[in-house]
């Protein structure tokens, strides 16, 4: 019984991982105008050291993982 659960419980883990790339994928566009955007308006603080593509890529692990939670 157990070892069907954790099939489960593994299959539905598997399916959230692809879920999460799928999203960070089609999304990372609109983070990426997103990081341009605030670079060019002088509001990327901190971030204006990292690559374009390093802060586009940690705006959208900070905020994708929200449409996971509750």
């Amino acid at each position: 019984m157990s070892l069907v659960m954790n099939e489960s419980r593994h299959s539905r883990e598997r399916a959230t991982r692809r879920q999460y790339r799928l999203m960070f994928v089609a999304g990372f566009p609109l983070f990426l105008i997103a990081a341009l955007v605030l670079r060019v308006a002088g509001q990327a603080g901190s971030h204006t050291q990292l690559s374009l593509y390093t802060h586009a890529k940690a705006l959208a692990g900070a905020t994708i993982p929200m449409v996971f939670m509750g």
